[in-house]
């Protein structure tokens, strides 16, 4: 096993296999691995020569998947750290995004941006003080210097986490933590390069697609194919179209990426695919729901796709990426989790852990929890960081034995690892806590998706909190009759009483940039009376 991730880049050579990029179909770009490892290796020296520094941080803003993979991995082997940024948004304020790349920029200390030419003349407007760096510029410069000899304890990427919860802050991970964790998945995965080819239109900026799908293939030099996230969210059905046509054999994405797919395909368009290949259909990121995935798999059964692909996963990018994998070929299973005083929940199994990694349950005092009782998450191992970036500084991830607060609730059965959900996110009423997540999927029949999202938290109460949920609707529906019908299911499936349910239009909740849901936003929004809303 490579030692540092410029060894594995060194080390390409593979020219039956490669990376394809694509706007839906077979058609585009293509790089085998010789080919990537000598313009990556060319590029490395040409950021050299405009002024990169070893250990120095590189912001990277690219639209084009090509770009961003070529300039990710010169920018790790020319020795600095890359610290990848999603796109500007179509939609969101171009003003609020540069304040999140001038916020990103102060607390790495990154002195330039690497870009794409499509996004250069818009960054310039917005940030006419950053020295920005075009990949067409880059490509121009001329080749300076020889490329460093890198140690395993370097640090190569911070990645910054979603945001659901609290700002987002920088996850230091060095050359080992990626290499550690990436051979693992590919162990976990029993992943084989001659045998397996994976499709992704994950986000690359994020741990799901840039650990998952662009560093463990370069580990393993597995054929990956790549669909545009915005393809994706426009035409869920191109996800199919390309793993059919390319008989693929490993693909992931979060729970909302499958329920997107059940929502959006018809049944009638299914028999068009092919997906008897597809033996990894990988689940996480988000709450998983069992319901979900199931219908997913109804839906596509006449196409060939076996329910017992689906794997449920868990992770998070304090750990690089992965933390337990549930067990090939066997499906999506459930088991008995907390009782909340209505029968206890159903927790979805993540499996065990991917090699060299451990988890413990803890209770709020750090205290080591027996299996079968929920607790927070911890875990420790290679591919755990050690070190934020805040705004405060760099600051310690972990306690001194290496153990790491996930912030995730959770229990162990039977070895395996059951997430309930996050524990800032806990809403306690009357007594008892629940996840908000729960509470939303009961909301989630086929009507509810149609009309749009929703989200649950806890306002204070006299004497407990109380349950406000905020819903998107159609600007057709009848909201009374909308509180009715909502308030009524959650009190017939949960027994519990809703204060407040607020009607927004859709588009409203805010989300991060991976899709998760920040119930924290909204509830600092609602609280201070600044949701564009109806409430009753």
């Amino acid at each position: 096993m490579y030692d540092t991730l410029a060894d594995a880049i060194d080390g390409l050579d593979a020219v039956d296999r490669g990376f394809h990029f694509t706007a839906g179909d077979t058609s585009g770009r293509y790089l085998d691995y010789r080919q990537l490892r000598e313009r990556v290796r060319g590029l490395a020296r040409k950021i050299a020569g405009v002024g990169g520094g070893r250990g120095e941080p590189v912001i990277l803003l690219f639209s084009e998947q090509a770009d961003f993979v070529q300039a990710f991995l010169a920018t790790i082997r020319a020795g600095m750290v890359a610290v990848p940024m999603p796109p500007p948004s179509l939609t969101g304020s171009l003003a609020d995004y540069a304040a999140r790349v001038d916020r990103v920029r102060r607390i790495t200390g990154a002195r330039w941006i690497l870009t794409g030419d499509r996004l250069e003349g818009s960054l310039k407007g917005l940030m006419p003080d950053a020295r920005l760096v075009s990949f067409s510029e880059l490509g121009d410069a001329q080749a300076h210097g020889d490329l460093p000899r890198m140690q395993g304890s370097d640090r190569a990427l911070i990645q910054f986490t979603s945001g659901s919860t609290d700002a987002p802050k920088g996850v230091a991970l060095t050359h080992r933590n990626l290499v550690a964790n990436a051979a693992a998945i590919a162990q976990s995965l029993e992943l084989d390069p001659q045998r397996d080819n994976g499709v992704s239109w994950l986000p690359m900026h994020h741990d799901m697609g840039l650990i998952g799908f662009l560093l463990t293939p370069v580990l393993v030099q597995a054929t990956n194919w790549y669909l545009p996230p915005l393809e994706f969210a426009r035409r869920p059905s191109r996800w199919l179209d390309l793993l059919s046509q390319t008989r693929a054999t490993i693909s992931y994405a979060p729970n909302f990426g499958y329920e997107l797919v059940a929502r959006r395909v018809k049944a009638a368009d299914v028999g068009k695919w092919d997906l008897t290949a597809w033996r990894i259909a990988g689940c996480g990121g988000e709450a998983i729901m069992p319901r979900v995935l199931n219908r997913f798999a109804r839906l596509l059964s006449p196409a060939g796709f076996d329910p017992g692909a689906l794997v449920a996963s868990y992770g998070l990018a304090e750990a690089t990426l992965a933390v337990s994998v549930s067990p090939l070929r066997r499906g999506v299973v459930t088991r008995r989790g907390a009782d909340n005083g209505h029968g206890a929940r159903s927790l979805v199994s993540s499996g065990r852990t991917v090699a060299g990694t451990e988890v413990r349950i803890v209770s709020a005092n750090g205290d080591p929890l027996p299996d079968g009782q929920e607790g927070e998450i911890q875990v420790r191992g290679p591919g755990v960081a050690t070190h934020f970036v805040t705004d405060r500084g760099i600051t310690g991830a972990c306690d001194p034995a290496g153990w790491l607060n996930t912030g995730d609730a959770g229990v162990i059965r039977q070895g395996e690892v059951h997430v309930s959900g996050r524990m800032k996110e806990v809403v306690t009423l009357n007594g008892r806590n629940y996840y908000p997540h729960d509470i939303e999927d009961c909301l989630r029949t086929m009507e509810d998706r149609e009309r749009g999202g929703a989200v649950a938290f806890g306002r204070p109460g006299p004497g407990s909190e109380q349950l406000v949920l905020v819903v998107e609707a159609r600007s057709s529906d009848d909201g009374a009759k909308l509180r009715r019908r909502l308030r009524s299911r959650i009190r017939e499936r949960l027994g519990l009483s809703v204060a407040d349910v607020v009607i927004v239009g859709r588009g409203t909740l805010c989300r991060t940039t991976s899709g998760k849901l920040r119930r924290r936003a909204m509830r600092s929004l609602y609280l201070a009376g600044a949701l564009p809303g109806e409430s009753g």
